[in-house]
């Protein structure tokens, strides 16, 4: 996937992409096409590809880690119809921490924007301050992600 910026007024941008229609499998090699368009949205989250293309510039960004727990069903039922937040230092410098119900797991994380490196530690505080209602639960998945602060300097051109 590509992008070629309008040169001048009223020209378009030319996207370039690879059309697989219809193959299926690791080995799919696709055809090369490009289209024109007078608009390109670029909605493709906090790395964006079209922000890079279009030179938007850089951004302050949270860091978000989050561990995925399945634990046990009578503690499942505690967050039913509740959602936890916690603040403090042993959680995060400037954010917060959290522990979301899902379908059938608990969402248990943190984020912080100063202290990038420190996200382990403020995820072990928080790990440590639910500790009663997530003990016995087993991490079924772990994510992170970056979380923009503000818009980037340039948002159309």
């Amino acid at each position: 996937m590509g992008m070629t910026l309008p040169e001048k007024k009223g020209d378009s941008y030319v996207m370039t992409y690879n059309d697989y229609d219809g193959e299926e499998g690791n080995a799919r090699k696709g055809e090369k096409k490009t289209l024109e368009v007078d608009v390109v949205i670029g909605a493709d989250g906090a790395n964006s590809r079209v922000a890079k293309d279009i030179e938007a510039g850089d951004y302050e960004y949270a860091i978000a880690f989050q561990e995925r727990m399945r634990i046990p069903e009578q503690k499942m039922d505690y967050y039913k119809d509740r959602a936890e937040m916690y603040v403090g230092e042993d959680v995060s410098p400037d954010f917060y921490a959290w522990v979301f119900p899902k379908c059938d797991h608990v969402a248990v994380g943190t984020g912080t924007v100063v202290d990038k490196k420190g996200i382990q530690r403020y995820q072990q505080g928080i790990r440590d301050r639910a500790a009663t209602r997530i003990e016995g639960g087993d991490i079924i998945r772990v994510e992170a992600h970056p979380i923009p602060e503000h818009p980037r300097p340039w948002r159309v051109k």
